[in-house]
């Protein structure tokens, strides 16, 4: 290797390139150094966003639970058994972030496991 470095660059960048480059320090952070972040990432909503966010959820999460119980009967390929756990799953999770009032987590969970349960009910008539 260092012959074809030499015969590519030639002798003055030899030691440049077999040289390891210097390595800047690394900072360490010091306990109590650091700000620590206030607030929560949530944006802050009003009673009334709150409620809407709220009652959707809601919706969804009951809107999936009576999908899923129509598609427990069904035949399914291994596939498709996997993307019923799958929606069981992030049904589950959206009823965990109803019980923190993450509302519009918990509505978006509802959606993912609406869209795998639409599917396999599209596919497993």
């Amino acid at each position: 290797m260092a012959g074809s470095v030499v015969t590519l660059f030639g002798c003055g960048h030899l030691e440049a390139v077999l040289k390891p480059a210097a390595r800047a320090p690394v900072p360490v952070a010091r306990a109590g150094s650091a700000p620590q972040p206030t607030g929560s990432l949530r944006p802050e909503l009003s009673a009334e966003e709150q409620q809407k966010f709220l009652d959707a959820a809601r919706q969804r999460i009951g809107e999936v639970e009576r999908l899923l119980r129509d598609l427990e009967g069904r035949q399914m390929s291994p596939p498709q058994l996997d993307a019923l756990t799958a929606s069981k799953n992030f049904l589950d999770q959206a009823r965990v972030a109803l019980g923190q009032r993450d509302y519009q987590r918990a509505s978006n969970l509802a959606g993912k496991a609406r869209a795998l349960g639409d599917d396999l009910a599209a596919t497993t008539k």
